[in-house]
């Protein structure tokens, strides 16, 4: 061959034997979903990432954000060692240390925190990933901790909560039949922008397949575009036009009766209440022509079953955010949805667990009663028995808790996805010890007394599990960075210098160890899993479930409950048993900051702080950007690209201005994360669900001014 021509091939990167390129497939797990990618190599170092076409489930799609992995993999941040801090806490300065005096300084000084003031003075923290979750549960209950908490305080867990109250302990996070529905409703969510390869694939699937679709939100999105109707309400609002739909419905008599009367309790309690819902009052609350939200009410009704698709954080990012959360949910109890072919949650067949997944196995915690959030957030106590509610963590590290966190082990911790990330950082600085394990050199890890070097995805053995009933396993597709290793690893070794047993009666004392565990379920072995490079059928599967058995819900009272046992059961303000609507303008200065600030909606290219480090996805636009409608820009005679102040009640700060006119007027987005420019710094974080404990990220309030030119 003609060297030009193996020239041309390498650049072109074509795996050939003249150019030594081969190629993996891996699972990319950036954003903690499960997406095949196949990843080009050479000298042992990944060149080129592409979407995966032949395995099941896989489509042959990449998402931005998975386009960029390989400078994920090899960016400069990455830690590839264990280190020890040598100056002041937040100045980033560490030294090298062995993965034996690490893990043994951090055992000693656990120990001698659990000897002077308390196990439970402790916090073990895990941020993102989230698939090592039961097993460092266990290491908490081993050392006797009750504060073990999630970043799931602020992302998954109130929606949870809401389902859960209504539909039973069981249901979490339930899916729409996307392969069924008639019609479809998308409240929150952006598709085509999160988890676009594999909800993006189904969403557009549904579309194609000619699914009436009514999409619930305040941005115009590229979801919205498809949409037969589409609603448009003041961010925080939703639980209002909820609530409105609900007597649209029962007004016309357009409700699943006979359901209702098998399958639920409470529904004459819950009529009374909606109907103070008018068509004309919830225009006035929320902004959604009448006409509008009373066709969709119609719609949804006499096109049921109608499954309603939520996401982990739109709508619950609202002080009001739960009860809004409910009084939707309760939508497909109003019309027979839940549990039905066609609906939400539908039945269907079986499907092959790994086990102790994620969510397939929380463990309980010890003394769950005396964690710190316990008697400020009962429901959540109630509901999420797995973790402490941990959004007031700088309040706890800074003593005004029952008792002091004065330790804290983490693992993905990221403090800028909660509100005043600045107190946070002097919170870390009060802190007796303080570990961060993690993939980079992050802004938490900065202030840490030792930082452990953790794996991508690409660089340790996983196993996941393919459509129904494919098991696939992945070698590491590259040799780990440094010293770097699994999650699991440093969890069982730190539990066997504790002297605490992970597993129970079938130790885990190593990452291999929890893969054979995982599979067990599957009724494959992990040599099987491992020769099968295509996958492997599993030899067994949970069986599949009739809606009869799905609607056997796991409440108190064993029905759906439109009048929440559990939340009655709570005697706090705002807790009530009905999905009461609590307005948020009404706790905010809105006169004086009138318009409403919202932060964190969608972007293609963003995943929280991580994808600033990555030049490929933060050169795609300049950022942070203020985002408003042409109508508000020019209220305030301001143009596309000039540097405004957004002002709050906590502070402010200086942003570019974009003006879309996908924005809702008189609202403002801004997405976060952005280093010392992280609009969370501006949300007080006091602004708070009293049912979950969630932040108000979405339903703040703000105003715009231009910048202040001084002249010398």
């Amino acid at each position: 061959m003609k060297a030009l021509e193996k020239e041309e091939l390498l650049r072109a990167k074509i795996p050939c034997e003249e150019t030594g390129i081969t190629v993996k497939t891996g699972i990319c797990g950036f954003c903690g979903g499960s997406c095949l990618v196949d990843a080009y190599c050479k000298d042992g170092k990944v060149i080129k990432v592409e979407g995966n076409k032949d395995m099941p489930g896989s489509n042959g799609r990449i998402c931005v954000k998975g386009a960029a992995l390989k400078q994920s993999l090899y960016h400069p941040d990455r830690l590839l060692y264990p280190m020890k801090r040598i100056g002041e806490r937040g100045e980033g300065k560490f030294e090298r240390i062995s993965w034996d005096e690490a893990l043994t300084t951090i055992a000693e000084k656990m120990t001698e925190t659990k000897e002077k003031y308390g196990a439970k003075e402790t916090l073990i923290y895990v941020g993102h990933p989230k698939w090592f979750r039961p097993q460092l549960t266990e290491l908490a209950n081993g050392y006797g901790t009750p504060n073990f908490g999630t970043e799931s305080s602020t992302c998954a867990y109130s929606l949870m909560m809401a389902c859960m109250s209504t539909f039973g302990q069981e249901v979490r996070m339930p899916m729409p039949d996307m392969q069924r529905c008639k019609i479809l409703v998308v409240w929150g969510v952006n598709s085509l922008y999160s988890n676009s390869v594999t909800a993006g694939g189904a969403f557009i699937g549904a579309v194609k397949r000619g699914v009436k679709l009514i999409v619930v939100d305040p941005r115009c999105t590229p979801t919205s575009e498809h949409a037969d109707i589409h609603l448009r309400p003041i961010p925080g609002t939703d639980g209002a036009l909820a609530l409105g739909m609900a007597r649209v419905i029962i007004t016309e008599g357009l409700q699943n009766q006979e359901y209702i009367d098998k399958y639920t309790i409470g529904f004459d309690e819950y009529k009374d209440y909606v109907m103070q819902f008018t068509p004309e009052r919830v225009e006035e609350i929320t902004g959604v022509p009448k006409e509008d939200m009373t066709a969709a009410a119609r719609l949804m009704a006499k096109e049921a079953p109608c499954p309603i698709q939520l996401s982990a954080s739109p709508v619950v990012h609202n002080v009001n955010g739960m009860q809004n959360a409910r009084a939707i949910v309760l939508l497909l109890a109003l019309t027979g949805s839940f549990g039905v072919e066609g609906g939400t949650l539908p039945p269907g067949p079986g499907r092959a667990v790994l086990r102790e997944a994620f969510l397939g196995t929380m463990h309980a915690r010890v003394d769950a009663d005396q964690d710190l959030s316990h008697e400020e957030f009962p429901a959540w106590a109630r509901l999420t028995a797995q973790e402490a509610q941990v959004t007031r963590l700088a309040d706890y590290m800074e003593g005004k808790g029952a008792y002091p966190i004065r330790t804290i082990l983490s693992f993905g911790m990221n403090h800028h996805m909660w509100p005043r990330p600045d107190r946070l950082e002097e919170g870390f600085k009060k802190l007796d010890f303080f570990v961060s394990a993690d993939l980079y050199m992050t802004d938490t890890g900065k202030f840490a007394d030792i930082v452990l070097p953790i794996q991508t995805s690409l660089e340790r053995e996983q196993v996941a599990v393919l459509g129904a009933d494919t098991v696939y396993y992945q070698a590491p597709v590259v040799e780990p960075m440094g010293e770097a290793r699994s999650d699991m690893d440093v969890i069982t070794g730190l539990a066997e210098k504790l002297g605490i047993t992970i597993g129970g009666e079938e130790p885990i004392r190593c990452h291999e160890d929890y893969l054979r565990k995982s599979v067990s379920a599957t009724g494959l072995t992990l040599e099987e899993i491992r020769q099968a490079p295509k996958g492997i059928k599993a030899r067994k599967i949970m069986p599949g479930r009739t809606s009869e058995q799905i609607l056997q819900v796991k409440t108190p009272s064993g029905k759906i409950e439109f009048v929440s046992s559990i939340m009655a059961s709570c005697n706090k303000e705002g807790n009530e048993a009905l999905p009461v609507y609590h307005d948020f303008r009404e706790k905010l200065p809105m006169d004086e900051y009138p318009l409403i600030l919202t932060t964190g909606s969608r972007k293609p290219q963003l995943f929280h702080s991580r994808t600033y480090r990555m030049p490929w996805l933060a050169n795609l636009e300049e950022y942070p950007l203020v985002e408003i409608h042409p109508d508000d820009a020019q209220k305030l005679g301001m143009e596309d690209n000039e540097i405004v102040m957004i002002k709050t009640p906590v502070g402010s700060m200086e942003l570019v201005l974009s003006i879309n006119s996908s924005c809702l007027p008189g609202a403002v987005n801004v997405y976060h994360g952005a280093g010392d420019k992280d609009i969370n710094l501006l949300i007080d974080d006091n602004y708070l669900d009293p049912v979950s404990g969630f932040p108000g990220y979405k339903s703040y309030c703000c105003r715009l001014e231009k910048k202040e030119v001084h002249h010398e």
